[in-house]
C-alpha cells in the first residue's frame, strides 16, 4: 500500500482537514481506520467529518480500475448516431456494455454526435475496430472515428481548490497551479495476473467502494449467483486486487454526474452546476500529449483523460466560470488547428459501466469476442427500427 505524503498541523480547520481526507480516499479509499492512522486524528472524529462533508453532500467513492493491469486498452471513438435510432441509444450502448467492452459513452449538444469508450483488450483491438465498421455499414452509426489510447486515467480530485464547508471552488483562472503530481500516475502498466474472482470483486468496487466485504460479498451473491467464501473473497482482494494492482485511485464524484448503480441520493454536492466538456486532439505525438498535459492538468475541473492515436479529456467547468475555461481551451488548442475539436455534453446523456468482466473466460484465462452474437442480439432490438 503506497504511502501518504499528507501531514499537517492539528489545529488545522475543518475544512483544511477535509482536503487532507479526501487526499487520502484519492489514493487508498474510504478506509477510515488507515486514514485517521496516517493523519494522526482520532478515528471517530474522521469517520464523523466523512460522513458529514462526503457521504451527505453525496459525494460517491468509487475504485478506478487500471485497465492496463487487466490487458485493457482504451479506445475512443466519435460516432454518429442516426436520428431514427436516438431513442434506442441507451439500449444500443448498455448490449454493447455488456457484449463488446463498451465502459462509457456521452452524448453531446446539440449534434448527434456521441462520444464512446471501450476497455478493450490488446489483442481484440483490430477486432473491435472491424466490429465498429460493421455497425457502420449496419446504418446503426453514420459515422465512426475511433482512436486507440496507450493509457487512460480518472483525475483524482484537486480539493485543495475546493471549499467542502461552502461547496464551491476557489480558482484564480489568471493564476493557475502547478501540475498536479499525481498526473505522474498516467503511466502504461503492464498486464498482471487475475481471475473471474478477482473481476467481480474489482467491478463491485467499481460501483460503489464504500461497502465492507461482507457487503460485496452479498452483492456479488445477488447479482452473480456466486457464493464466494468470506475468506476467499478477503484473500484475492488482498493478494490480487490490490497485491497486483488492479486498482490504481479512487475517485471522488464532485462533478455532480450520480452512478446508475444504486439509488443513493442526498443532501447534494454543493452551490455548483457544472457544464461538461470533452476535447479531443487527433495525430498527437508524444511531444503533443506532454505539452497539452502541461496546461490541462493545472486546471482543478479535469475528470479523465487519455492518450495514444489521440489525446481525450473531459471536464467539468462550474457554469459561472465557463466563459473562463472556454477563452483557456481556445488559446491552448489553437496550435492544433482542425486536429483539435471540443464537444458540450448532455450530461442526461452519460452513462459509465463496469469492467466486462462476462467477456472473461475462466477456463482459458482469455478474453473472448463474438462479433456475430452480438449483431445477433442487436437486430432483435436497434436494427428492427431501421424504417421507422
Amino acid at each position: 500500500m503506497r504511502q501518504s505524503s499528507v501531514s499537517g498541523p492539528q489545529d488545522l480547520d475543518v475544512n483544511a482537514k477535509t482536503v487532507q481526507l479526501v487526499n487520502l480516499i484519492s489514493e487508498i479509499g474510504p478506509d477510515i481506520c488507515e486514514i485517521s492512522r496516517r493523519l494522526g486524528q482520532f478515528k471517530e472524529s474522521v469517520r464523523y467529518r466523512y460522513e458529514e462533508k462526503i457521504v451527505k453532500r453525496s459525494f460517491e467513492i468509487k475504485a478506478d480500475v487500471d485497465y492496463g493491469a487487466l490487458g485493457l486498452r482504451r479506445v475512443v471513438a466519435k460516432v454518429r448516431v442516426p436520428g431514427t435510432r436516438a431513442r434506442y441509444v441507451r439500449e444500443l450502448f448498455e448490449t454493447m456494455s455488456d457484449t463488446c467492452y463498451l465502459v462509457a459513452y456521452a452524448g453531446t449538444m446539440p449534434s448527434d454526435v456521441y462520444l464512446v469508450q471501450g476497455g478493450v483488450p490488446v489483442e481484440l483491438t483490430a477486432e473491435f475496430h472491424r466490429f465498429m465498421e460493421e455497425l457502420k455499414e449496419k446504418g446503426i452509426f453514420s459515422e465512426v472515428e475511433s482512436f486507440d489510447c496507450d493509457w487512460f486515467r480518472v483525475v483524482p480530485m484537486r480539493a485543495e481548490y475546493f471549499n467542502f464547508d461552502e461547496g464551491v471552488w476557489d480558482f484564480d483562472w489568471s493564476n493557475p497551479p502547478p501540475v498536479d503530481e499525481r498526473a505522474a500516475r498516467a503511466t502504461i502498466s503492464e498486464r498482471q495476473t487475475y481471475d473471474r474472482t478477482d473481476l467481480l470483486i474489482t467491478k463491485e468496487l467499481q460501483k460503489d467502494s464504500d461497502r465492507s466485504m461482507v457487503e460485496i460479498q452479498a452483492a456479488i451473491k445477488e447479482v452473480n449467483g456466486v457464493d464466494i467464501n468470506y475468506k476467499t473473497l478477503g484473500w484475492h482482494y488482498k493478494n490480487h486486487v490490490l497485491g497486483h494492482h488492479l486498482i490504481r485511485d479512487y475517485s471522488v464524484s464532485w462533478n455532480g454526474i450520480k452512478s446508475h448503480f444504486g439509488p443513493k441520493r442526498y443532501e447534494g454536492l454543493g452551490k455548483h452546476e457544472y457544464v461538461g466538456v470533452s476535447l479531443l486532439v487527433r495525430e498527437t505525438s508524444h511531444h503533443d500529449s506532454l505539452l497539452l498535459r502541461s496546461q490541462l492538468n493545472r486546471l482543478p475541473f479535469q475528470w479523465s483523460e487519455a492518450a495514444g492515436e489521440a489525446y481525450y479529456s473531459q471536464f467539468f467547468f462550474p457554469l459561472g466560470m465557463a466563459n473562463e475555461a472556454f477563452e483557456y481551451l481556445k488559446v491552448l488548442l489553437s496550435p492544433y488547428g482542425k486536429r483539435a475539436e471540443i464537444f458540450l455534453l448532455d450530461r442526461r446523456q452519460m452513462y459509465s459501466y463496469t469492467v466486462c468482466y462476462r467477456l472473461w473466460d475462466e477456463r482459458s484465462g482469455r478474453w473472448t469476442f463474438d462479433p456475430t452474437g452480438v449483431l445477433s442480439r442487436l437486430e432483435s432490438s436497434v436494427l428492427k427500427v431501421r424504417n421507422d
